[in-house]
């Protein structure tokens, strides 16, 4: 007497037949995922059920397991309207763990068919004609500034300010270069008078 066939598990479906979705699934490259995972952003309506019907129906795709996470975008303003906060909507992201695995291809040694230096230097020109500047030049500028001001508050402001003046340049100061007397001027009118100075030489309103 043979033993009883082990039956498959049976996948219920959803009913709902949709022809024309207008929803939009992107799946994102993970390198740092095994390859039979895979994350996609999907509408925040959407639920594990959707995604795996959507998976095995357009793509015979079967999903073992899928994991949800909604991430909440930081407080933000626009170019356009300045220091008015608001709060993006948030984004829904699925991990599925497929039967079969996918492996992203590799990148192809010349982007120059799709004119992505083209793009690149479009980018550059636009953020240059707006007065902004690309990420990575802020996080540059951030750094320079930290920098300067642990300078500033180990050596004083003199050391910092000499140095600064040796190399600034006209598009510092608006085109408009300003003799090197100003700034020890600025820095003397600070300094505490000696203890062999007359305080009663000094003006009335220095007096006070």
């Amino acid at each position: 007497m043979s033993l009883a066939p082990v039956s498959k598990k049976i996948v219920a479906f959803g009913s709902n037949q949709v022809f024309m979705p207008k929803f939009t699934v992107a799946l994102i490259r993970t390198p740092n995922l095994s390859p039979y995972q895979a994350k996609f952003r999907v509408p925040l309506n959407f639920c594990k059920y959707d995604l795996r019907d959507y998976l095995y129906h357009a793509y015979n795709v079967k999903v073992h397991s899928i994991r949800s996470l909604v991430k909440q975008l930081p407080v933000r303003d626009t170019i356009k309207q300045p220091r008015h906060w608001f709060r993006p909507e948030n984004e829904k992201y699925m991990t599925v763990e497929m039967e079969k695995p996918f492996v992203w291809p590799e990148d192809p040694e010349s982007w120059q068919p799709w004119g992505r230096k083209e793009r690149d230097a479009s980018i550059v020109q636009n953020r240059a004609a707006q007065g902004l500047k690309s990420p990575r030049d802020q996080r540059v500028d951030a750094r320079k500034l930290r920098l300067q001001a642990l300078e500033l508050l180990n050596k004083g402001p003199e050391p910092s300010v000499k140095k600064w003046e040796k190399r600034r340049t006209p598009q510092m100061l608006h085109h408009e270069l300003l003799p090197s007397e100003n700034f020890s001027r600025l820095l003397g009118s600070k300094t505490k008078p000696n203890q062999g100075e007359d305080m009663s030489a000094m003006p009335a309103s220095s007096k006070s």
